[in-house]
Formats: structure tokens, sequence, C-alpha cells
């Protein structure tokens, strides 16, 4: 029994003997060099990041980098220095490990001072040191957190943070009159170039088509006006506000999307500093609220027709009423979004409107409150419209008809 015991610490004792023969006579050495004792690791192999092919000439090398590691300039000058000239060497790893180059960047900036200091012959290469992102090891000290932060979520747009206003703004990003860092005019900072594009020529393909057919239309009333009268009035004032917001829209993609919404080299964020951007949105926002005032008027005029049994001319007395109800509500609601100030400009298209934050109130409410007034009309007319349908010709019954498809027309055109 005695027998076999020595005869396992012996054998113990043999591969020991053989793994600390195969370790230090090996590919790697323990390290000597005095400035790198203590490091966490205590092999490396030779030759190093610089070149030398043994500790002492590696050593007479660092020799020229002590000014730098006793300046204390960074907290992490000596391991990297350690990492070039005492690269890491282990028997579980194919070849030797020296620190990241984003330790080298940092330690650079923090001891740029100390470095110009350095003989001419010497010099920190930190393109010597591998990247984490290619498929090749490298150290980080173990308080090296902060060399490369986790990604963090990018704050809320647009950025407000008091340090981010110190420093400057992210990339394709510039400062606001009102100290915000909103997208820079000509650059791509919340949309994709190709999605810009797209979205301008979808943009000035609608405003072309809305623009001829509202022309069409426009030119049809001048040729022949006794045709339009009361019921069918409000649809040409409808198509004379659509035909002057896609008159705007042509005038944009004329003038570019630099000249619409960019004051001082970013997006206007408050509209009223750009005179284009003022321009652009008054006529968009308030002929669009109008062409809705004068459908919901249109429903108005169907509604008395078909259910009071209004006559043409009793609607036609009643038209200054109709037209200080539409162009009021409009210009009312165009006054107080510029009273607010809650103008701005948009990077997708390249135009003025209403600011994200108040979209609700000022877009949501009147056209909301005009729809739900329209379709509550039209819902009050159709049993008289029945009733007329059913009273009147066919010849007249077609006329009702074509009033509707008009409308519906005019309305979604």
């Amino acid at each position: 029994m005695m027998a076999r015991i020595l005869s396992v610490i012996l054998l113990c004792g043999c591969l020991a003997a053989a793994d600390q023969e195969e370790v230090e006579g090996g590919k790697c050495e323990r390290i000597k060099l005095p400035y790198c004792q203590d490091l966490g690791y205590n092999w490396t192999a030779m030759p190093n990041l610089m070149g030398h092919r043994d500790q002492k000439e590696a050593e007479e090398a660092m020799e020229k980098f002590s000014g730098l590691i006793s300046s204390e300039c960074s907290v992490h000058a000596r391991f990297l220095l350690c990492s070039a000239f005492a690269p890491l060497c282990s028997e579980q790893v194919s070849g030797s490990v020296s620190a990241c180059r984003a330790l080298c960047d940092t330690v650079s900036e923090d001891c740029k001072d100390q470095l110009k200091l350095l003989p001419a012959t010497v010099a920190l290469d930190c393109g010597a040191f591998p990247l984490r992102a290619v498929r090749r090891l490298c150290m980080r000290p173990p308080n090296a957190s902060e060399l490369e932060p986790e990604p963090q979520p990018p704050p809320r747009w647009p950025f407000r943070d008091p340090e981010l206003r110190e420093h400057g703004c992210p990339p394709a990003h510039a400062m606001s009159p009102t100290g915000e860092c909103w997208p820079a005019c000509g650059q791509h900072a919340r949309y994709t170039q190709p999605a810009k594009r797209t979205a301008e020529v979808w943009m000035n393909t609608l405003a072309w088509l809305s623009l001829l057919s509202t022309s069409f239309a426009l030119l049809t009333f001048c040729a022949e006006p006794a045709r339009y009268r009361y019921p069918e009035r409000p649809m040409v004032w409808m198509a004379a506000c659509h035909a002057v917001v896609a008159t705007a829209y042509v005038i944009r993609s004329w003038l570019g999307a630099k000249a619409v919404s960019c004051a001082g080299g970013a997006l206007a964020v408050d509209g009223l500093a750009s005179p284009a951007c003022v321009a652009f949105f008054s006529l968009t926002y308030y002929f669009t609220l109008a062409a809705d005032a004068w459908f919901a008027n249109a429903c108005v005029a169907w509604y008395l027709t078909a259910a009071s049994e209004w006559s043409t001319e009793a609607l036609e007395r009643a038209a200054a009423y109709l037209h200080a109800a539409a162009w009021g509500w409009a210009g009312a609601w165009t006054a107080a979004a510029l009273a607010l100030r809650r103008v701005a400009a948009d990077e997708l298209t390249g135009t003025c409107g209403v600011a994200r934050a108040a979209a609700g109130a000022l877009v949501g409410v009147p056209r909301g409150a005009l729809l739900l007034a329209a379709v509550a009309l039209a819902a009050g007319a159709c049993p008289g419209i029945v009733r007329v349908r059913r009273a009147l010709d066919s010849r007249g019954a077609r006329r009702v008809g074509r009033l509707a498809i008009k409308m519906m027309c005019q309305k979604y055109h």
C-alpha cells in the first residue's frame, strides 16, 4: 500500500516538473521587467509587440518611457506599456495578448503633453494595438469600464441635455437659436437620403395631380358659373382651397427643402424665425382648414336642401354666413398657431407645419370637429334625400346623386 502511495507522489512530481519545464523553457516565460510586476498576470512571451526578442532588450527600451509612468498622467499608462513590452502569455491562448487599442487611445489623450517630451525616436503607436471589433484577443485593465461604456439609448429628440449642449451636438445636428440640438440642414439625422427622396417624389406627384384636377374644376366653373349654384357652389371653394395648397407644395419643390425649412443651419424649431417657413405654413394650414370648412358648408347646404327644403335662392341669401364661418374658422386657428409659436419644420418632407407636440390640439381638434359636423349633417340629410329622389323624376334624381359624388371627390381628391 505504501509503495502505491509513493508511486503516485513520484508520478505527480514528474508531471509537475515536466509541466514547469514546458512553461519556463517553452513559449511562455515569467515576467522579469521591474515596471511590470503585480499586473494581474505573470507570464509573457517574446518577441513582444515592439519587436524585442528578449526581456533584457525590452527592459532597456521601456526605460525611455519611465517619465510617462512616473508622471501618473493616466492610471492605465503602466498597464498599457507593460502589455506592449511584456504581453500576456498563456498556454490556453495561441499567441500573446496585448492591451486593446481603445486603452491606448485613452492613454494617448490623457498623456499627450508627456508624450511630447519623449525623444524623437520614441513613439507610442496605437495602430499596433488590436481592435476589439476584429477576431483578436486584447486586454483591458480591471477598472477600465469607462474606456468603452455600454451603449446608452439615444436621448429624446430634440436633445435638451445641458451637457450635450455644452460639448456640442451629435453628428448631423446643429444648435438652434433656442439652444436645442436639431437636425442640420442638408444632413440625414433622422431619415435616410432614400427615404427623403421617396417622400419628395410622392409629395411632388400628388401636388401636381391635385393642382391639375382642381385647376380643371375651377376653369370649368369660370367657363359657366351659372351651372354651379347652391348647393353645388361650396365645391368650387373647396377646389380653390386645395389648389392653393397644391400650389404651395409646387413652389416648395422649386425652391428646395433648405429654402423653406431651414433657419440658421438647422431645421426651423421656431418657424416664425424663417419667413419662408411662415409663408408655407400659413398657406397650407389656413387653406386646408378652409377646405374642410367648405366641405362642412356643403353638408350644411345639402342638409338644408334635402331635409328643410331650402331653395337655391334661399341658400344664396345665406351664403355670406357660410363664407364668414369657413374663412373665420380657418383664420382663427391659423392665428392661434402663429401666436403660440407652434410652427416647426419637418426633416423628411422639408416643409413647415404644426409642431408635433401641438398636432393633436391644432390639427386633430379643428379638423375632427368639422368632420363630425359634416357626418352628422350628412346623416341627417339622408332621409330627406330619399324623399326627394322619390319625388323627382329620374333626371332630378341623377342630379342629386351627382352632387353627392362631387362632394366626396372634392373632399378626398
